[in-house]
């Protein structure tokens, strides 16, 4: 691969993105396989950056993304690619018995943490099987009870980002994150995972009146599971030039504008789900002597 880097999304509204589990009338989002743990498909995050490219600039989205699929059957070829972006740190409301005080803290697990130190080049370091935080003591989620430890300054800079905060997040956001931060073992966040997304039962109310069911009533319900706001996620991405016509400095700047800035992902865009702040590692033109076929 002749470019790889890594983009971060914060999510500003609960994110949905279907999956296949639906049971009843939950709908459920995407889960990796291997983990359980949702995520956002690659595809997802492709096609909304591409919608947003084209609004801005319709010759640079081809050259970027390629053209797409025409009535002759040609299509182009990508030269910008996004792998999935998959959880890093999730929000938890916490009470901490200590000072007996809530606490918003970001929660995450070994081998999240372990990925993310992977594929931005970091130093991995070994975590305990027991819960380490910024600040030690005896954490109330729900009806459990979490002994969190002191994390080590190791394992501090083993929990940094990459690259550079968006103006946007680096006062608000940034400060209270740094100083909330908690990993888990990766069974205790499977467990956080599967019980504390966040939910919404919604429903359709009936136009007209038909037999029983009057207008006004609720015609039918459902319950939506997403991914909380507040929630980092990671990504890879980066380029493939072209030999013959790779993608020119300008054209870099139309997708660094988008993927920089606030974007919607995923479904249910209708209620406002799905806005995020996205920013990256490398925000620097490709450079052409990394040219590939």
């Amino acid at each position: 691969m002749s470019d790889f880097r890594v983009g971060y999304i914060y999510s500003l509204a609960p994110i949905h993105c279907g999956g296949e589990g639906d049971l009843g009338n939950i709908l459920e989002i995407a889960r990796e396989v291997h983990t359980n743990f949702p995520y956002v498909p690659g595809s997802s995050l492709r096609g909304t950056l591409r919608d947003e490219v084209k609004l801005q600039d319709e010759t640079a989205v081809d050259i970027l993304f390629g053209k797409e699929l025409d009535k002759q059957g040609q299509m182009g070829v990508h030269q910008v690619w996004f792998g999935d972006a998959r959880l890093l740190w999730v929000p938890m409301r916490t009470m901490s018995m200590n000072g007996g005080r809530d606490v918003f803290s970001w929660v995450s697990c070994h081998s999240l943490i372990r990925d993310h130190a992977i594929i931005t080049q970091q130093s991995s370091v070994i975590f305990p099987n027991q819960a380490v935080g910024i600040s030690a003591g005896t954490y109330l989620v729900a009806d459990a009870q979490i002994q969190v430890t002191q994390m080590s300054n190791e394992q501090k800079q083993a929990t940094t980002l990459a690259g550079t905060w968006p103006n946007s997040l680096k006062s608000a956001v940034q400060p209270t994150w740094e100083n909330n931060r908690i990993v888990l073992p990766d069974a205790d966040f499977q467990v956080l995972m599967e019980h504390s997304l966040w939910t919404q039962v919604r429903n359709k109310i009936q136009d007209e009146t038909t037999g029983a069911n009057q207008a006004g009533s609720a015609e039918v319900f459902w319950t939506d599971v997403c991914i909380p706001r507040d929630t980092i996620f990671y990504f890879s991405w980066g380029y493939s030039l072209l030999k013959d016509k790779p993608v020119k400095p300008e054209q870099h700047d139309v997708l660094m504008s988008v993927l920089q800035g606030l974007f919607q992902v995923g479904g249910q865009a209708n209620v406002g789900r799905g806005w995020v702040q996205g920013w990256t590692n490398n925000a620097a033109s490709p450079c052409p002597v990394k040219v590939g076929v």
